[in-house]
């Protein structure tokens, strides 16, 4: 009682009196439970195959850590790439890397915490990002970009008071089923609660395995958040290096969890049975499959803080929390921490796969200098622009470019310039290009659908486009016999094959070198490019470039060429590589001589661009790009 007497002073209580009690929670833990077994998980699905095709991180802060402990191993386990969970400063911290996923799990997304999180994912310094909520997209806009995929859970059968209960059980079966084909998950909770644990010493030591670490993590921030216990967490072998030593100093004042699956046993029994008589020992164990080990024991975690909780006569789902509490929640982050941002010579160490390297960062600094002295004095008559990714947001490519990139591009065409957009795209991208652009201006717009395969001008009908040829099904038969065939969604045009993954998980990079080498293989020539969506199988002879030339000979002089993925293998390499004069407002190639980043990392993709674009005056000889700097 002492113990929890410290913990509320200088506490207010208005809380306690406006949120149910914890018993309530409990009661509706197997509703919120039978509903996450059968709900739409399409969407966090959806989420889950974007970032399981390279390293992530998974975000989480307080009890949603649980939740990023466990996304983090099913993360390795079934899509094999490195995964790390992290709190959210942690995250603010991390270098960026040429490729990394992230998922933020924030249940009201309202915290100053979540929100820094989300600004780090819209400057681009995580690709592809996601965020798991119970808000809606609507809700979030203001936050999220709009390349991080918002994902809406349905609300819970009881809300979550001080203690994240509900909300854990819920999406941690919802990871389960999204991860796993046919995951073992307990037909229901048991909601009794064991009549033996509530007795806890001063302090508590979890041992666990690997395996169950989300479990350790819940039972370390229930006991430690509700104040009656202090908490070490240690695996099964760690605590074997050392820390015995000074367990056997507190033996008389700590109690022992031990966790165990049904690999795990045989480590837990042995360690248990080396442990002196004196010890207070518990044994959480489930010899079920993984899954429901997880979601029993993390169930039995959350009936354990309420009978602890009893005993000391504290309702942990409502404490009375102490006023500098509520002045820490609420700390804004921003102004508070440094601002990570990875400019153009960041980027471009990046590309060549460099590390922390003085000499490289040198090497690029004078590249910069020299570059941007020579691009500041060209004059351009005509600007082409890759589209999905840099004048739209490559998840909301179906819907029309942010109402302020339009303006200034209509801008730009008002005063002669000659505008080009190569994309991936075919028909879909001609009729909203008719829908935006001026009719007044269309014939000042060079179109290259399908990466440059048929180009036509805006003011054209288009031609027959998806036609089947000779080298289209050629192309196709030999994508039905490459390596994971069966995970893959084929369409195929008359100039062009799209490829991307329908089932499992598989990087577009990974996927376009397996194309690659399939195509090799049976003979047939072509390109292989990857975009932030799907790989692309082009014609030998198609090319971005051709869209450049064409906008080049009809504008009568230089031109500028921006797009997003400069980087070698990227569908805007070839493009970006062809010609000093060129941007991107997102990843680059390594060459210091082409695909320069310009700005320090604030904004990045359409945002970029837009001031990218407004940077354009019209000078005489052609529009010349003003203020350019390269941090």
């Amino acid at each position: 009682m002492e113990r929890v007497g410290r913990a509320t002073v200088g506490a207010t209580t208005d809380t306690a009196r406006v949120k149910p009690p914890y018993s309530s929670e409990l009661e509706g833990l197997n509703a919120t439970y039978t509903r996450a077994l059968v709900a739409d998980i399409d969407q966090l699905r959806g989420a889950i195959l974007d970032v399981g095709r390279g390293p992530a991180v998974f975000v989480g802060s307080g009890g949603s850590m649980v939740l990023a402990h466990l996304a983090e191993r099913l993360h390795e386990h079934v899509c094999r790439q490195p995964a790390r969970a992290c709190t959210s400063l942690e995250l603010l911290d991390l270098p960026q890397l040429e490729r990394r996923g992230a998922i933020l799990f924030s249940s009201s997304a309202k915290h100053p915490d979540a929100h820094e999180v989300l600004a780090a994912f819209r400057r681009g310094r995580f690709s592809p990002t996601a965020l798991v909520t119970h808000r809606s997209r609507v809700d979030v806009q203001q936050l999220a970009s709009p390349d991080t995929r918002v994902v809406t859970l349905e609300d819970l059968a009881q809300p979550d008071g001080f203690l994240a209960t509900g909300s854990i059980i819920q999406i941690a079966t919802q990871l389960f089923r999204a991860y796993m084909e046919d995951p073992q998950l307990p037909r229901a909770i048991d909601v009794e609660a064991e009549t033996d644990e509530a007795d806890l010493r001063n302090e508590v030591l979890v041992l666990t395995p690997p395996s169950l670490t989300c479990v350790a993590a819940d039972i370390e921030i229930r006991l430690m958040e509700s104040g009656v216990a202090c908490v070490q967490v240690a695996d099964l072998r760690n605590f074997a290096h050392g820390r015995h030593t000074g367990y056997s100093r507190r033996i008389e004042d700590t109690t022992v969890i031990v966790l165990s699956d049904a690999r795990s046993q045989a480590l837990a029994e042995g360690t248990v049975a080396a442990m002196p008589e004196v010890a207070d020992l518990r044994r959480w164990r489930c010899d079920s499959s993984w899954e429901t080990t997880v979601i029993s024991l993390l169930a039995r975690s959350m009936r354990f803080i309420d009978k602890v909780g009893r005993r000391l006569n504290v309702d942990v789902a409502r404490p009375a929390v102490p006023a500098f509490g509520r002045r820490l929640y609420r700390l804004p982050l921003r102004r508070r921490i440094s601002q990570p941002l990875v400019g153009g010579v960041e980027r471009k160490l990046l590309a060549g796969g460099a590390g922390h390297d003085a000499a490289g960062r040198t090497f690029y600094r004078e590249a910069a200098s020299a570059w941007l002295n020579e691009f500041g004095k060209r004059r351009f008559a005509g600007l082409v622009l890759d589209y999905d990714g840099t004048v739209c947001w490559t998840r909301r490519r179906w819907e029309l470019p942010d109402e302020h990139v339009r303006r200034a591009l209509e801008i730009l065409l008002r005063q002669g310039l000659v505008l080009g957009v190569a994309s991936g795209r075919g028909r879909s991208l001609h009729a909203d290009l008719r829908r935006w652009v001026p009719v007044q201006h269309w014939a000042q717009v060079v179109v290259g659908l399908y990466n440059g395969g048929v180009q036509l001008r805006l003011d054209e009908d288009l031609p027959r486009l998806r036609e089947p040829t000779a080298w289209s099904r050629a192309v196709t038969s030999a994508v039905g016999d490459a390596p994971a065939a069966w995970r893959l969604k084929v369409d195929e045009r008359g100039v062009q094959v799209s490829v991307s993954v329908a089932t499992g998980v598989l990087h577009h990079g990974q996927l376009a070198t397996l194309l690659q080498a399939r195509l090799a293989e049976a003979g047939v020539e072509a390109q292989v490019v990857a975009s932030g969506h799907s790989v692309d199988i082009l014609e030998p002879v198609s090319s971005k470039t051709s869209v450049a030339d064409a906008v080049e000979r009809r504008a009568g002089g230089v031109v500028l060429a921006i797009g997003d993925q400069g980087q070698l293998g990227g569908n805007d390499h070839a493009l970006l590589a062809s010609t000093s004069s060129s941007l991107s407002v997102d990843r680059c190639s390594a060459d210091p001589l082409t695909c320069w980043f310009i700005g320090s990392g604030e904004y990045v993709g359409p945002d970029l661009l837009r001031r990218y674009i407004k940077s354009l005056r019209k000078r005489r000889g052609g529009f010349a790009m003003t203020g350019a700097e390269i941090s």
